[in-house]
């Protein structure tokens, strides 16, 4: 089972646990949550999770947050008399 990093695009807001926990996390704008479970993408939605534990974050107010480890470093460009644009 895998895990996916989310980034709060928004206002801070509640992130509320299973039913049968009385635990909630409150998730400020900027802050990454760490979501446990597989995660599928709709048009305007992350899914994470399967079954009841699954739960819906919608784009408008989240992104998937590549941690700085794994992105691929940006090539420089240059013009074609060898110099930086």
């Amino acid at each position: 089972m895998g895990a996916v990093r989310l980034r709060n695009l928004g206002e801070a807001v509640h992130l509320y646990a299973p039913p049968d926990s009385p635990s909630s996390l409150a998730v400020d704008a900027g802050q990454v949550v760490t979501v446990a479970g597989p995660m599928k993408e709709i048009d305007d939605a992350y899914i994470c999770g399967e079954g009841d534990d699954a739960r819906a974050f919608p784009k408008s107010r989240w992104e998937v947050d590549v941690p700085r480890s794994m992105k691929k470093p940006v090539a420089e460009s240059v013009d074609e008399k060898g110099g930086e644009v």
